[in-house]
C-alpha cells in the first residue's frame, strides 16, 4: 500500500484523539469565555443568575465593577473561583470545573449550569477548535 495512503489511515483513525488535543490546545480561550458569561451574570444555559438576597450586597457589588445587571450575581469576588477554571478529560468528554475549594458549594447552590458554554461562545470558539484540527491532521499526514 503507498506510503501517503497509509499516513492518511493512521492520521484519520486517530481523528477522535486529535480533536481532543484541539480542545486542550484551545482550552484557555474556552475557560476564558465561561468566565465572561459569568462576567455578565449568565449561566451555560442563557439564563440569568439568582439576584442577591439583599440591595446592599448588591450594590456593594456593582461598587466593584460587576457587569451583571444590578441585583443578578456574577460568582465573581477575588477571583479564585474562576482563576481557577479548568477542563478535566473523562475519556471523550470533557467537564469545566474548578481548582477552587468553594467550588462544590458553588455548583450545589448555583447549579452545574455555572460550567460549560452557552450556543453562541460555541459559535466562537469552533473556528479555533477546527483550524488547530485540521493543523495537526495536516501535519499527521505531511
Amino acid at each position: 500500500m503507498d506510503v501517503a495512503l497509509n499516513k492518511w489511515i493512521k492520521t484519520l483513525g486517530n481523528a477522535d484523539e486529535l480533536f481532543r488535543r484541539a480542545i486542550i490546545e484551545n482550552q484557555e480561550e474556552i475557560l476564558d469565555l465561561n468566565v465572561a458569561q459569568l462576567e455578565v451574570g449568565e449561566n451555560a444555559l442563557g439564563n440569568l443568575l439568582d439576584t442577591y438576597t439583599t440591595d446592599e450586597y448588591a450594590e456593594f457589588k456593582q461598587a466593584l465593577g460587576s457587569k451583571a445587571p444590578f441585583g443578578v450575581a456574577d460568582l465573581i469576588l477575588e477571583g479564585g473561583f474562576t482563576e481557577g477554571f479548568t477542563l478535566l478529560q473523562q475519556g471523550n468528554e470533557f467537564e469545566f470545573t474548578s481548582t477552587d475549594p468553594k467550588t462544590s458549594m458553588l455548583v450545589k447552590d448555583w447549579g452545574e449550569s455555572i460550567f460549560g458554554l452557552q450556543d453562541k461562545h460555541i459559535t466562537i470558539i469552533s473556528p479555533a477548535i477546527l483550524e488547530s484540527f485540521l493543523i495537526m491532521i495536516r501535519n499527521g499526514v505531511l
